[in-house]
């Protein structure tokens, strides 16, 4: 089954109609919400109206292959409580003994933003996502359906704190499989404009569908302005036959709002 794209296109541009006759405008001092280069996300979502953009490069070293990949995520949040998020992993190249190309699997999903951060409790939200093929892939049958996350984000004192739980459900044939996760990200501001991010992760095996993994990810950031942020980092993996290590690099940009709240 495709993901409903053109429902979500349709709803984003009908809350932008009944936004009246007010252009859009540039992103001012809006700011940006990575995701990347995480695996855990904030709970936070940026302003509505806004539009945000992720986009970047990562290799993973794959015992004897590596892979590259280009992934991207764009973001429309429509209200205070609600975002809506379409990206993919892109174009995905493996070097190796089975050498391999292909543009991975388009995902659609909503974020939902359920409570706001307080003196005591954090912020938490929950996301629901589905992804399908776009396009014939050799060798490439197997693909996610769903995926489910929450996320519990909390500043303590000089520490944004951003823990996420998941759970990813393949389809492959006839046969079912699902694969669970844990991230806790921690990061602090260095000297204006830079930062710094150490995550640890885990994801469980799921027989044929995915490996077990897991990793201790670092990265430095830049954001020259408030909607742009540059970072560059990688991560050592737990089990090297699976993964040895990774590097990324990447940005997120709020190029526009399309209405004021």
């Amino acid at each position: 089954m495709k993901p409903p794209r053109a429902a979500v296109l349709a709803i984003g541009l009908s809350v932008v109609g009944r936004r009246g006759a007010k252009a859009a405008e540039g992103p001012g001092d809006t700011r940006g919400l990575p995701c990347r280069p995480t695996i855990a996300c904030t709970a936070d979502i940026v302003v509505p109206g806004a539009v945000e953009i992720e986009a970047g490069s990562l290799t993973r070293s794959l015992g004897a292959s590596r892979q590259e990949t280009f992934p991207f995520l764009a973001k429309l949040t429509l209200a205070k409580w609600i975002q809506v998020q379409v990206g993919s992993n892109g174009y995905t190249a493996v070097r190796g003994p089975a050498p391999a190309s292909y543009f991975d699997n388009m995902t659609v999903g909503a974020k939902a933003h359920v409570l706001d951060q307080g003196d005591y409790r954090p912020a938490v939200s929950v996301s629901a996502a589905a992804s399908a093929p776009v396009a014939s892939q050799d060798g490439q049958s197997l693909y996610a359906d769903a995926f489910f996350t929450g996320y519990v984000t909390k500043d303590l004192g000089p520490v944004h704190a951003d823990l996420n739980v998941g759970l990813n459900a393949w389809r492959l044939n006839a046969d079912a499989a699902s694969q669970g996760w844990i991230a806790l990200a921690l990061s602090t501001s260095l000297p204006p404009p830079f930062g710094l991010m150490l995550e640890n992760y885990y994801f469980t095996g799921a027989g044929a569908a995915a490996s077990h993994d897991g990793g201790v990810l670092f990265a430095v950031s830049h954001s020259p302005r408030p909607w742009l942020t540059f970072d560059a980092g990688g991560d050592v993996g737990y089990f090297p036959a699976t993964r040895a290590f990774s590097a990324f690099v990447g940005m997120t940009l709020v190029p526009v709002l399309l209405w004021r709240s």
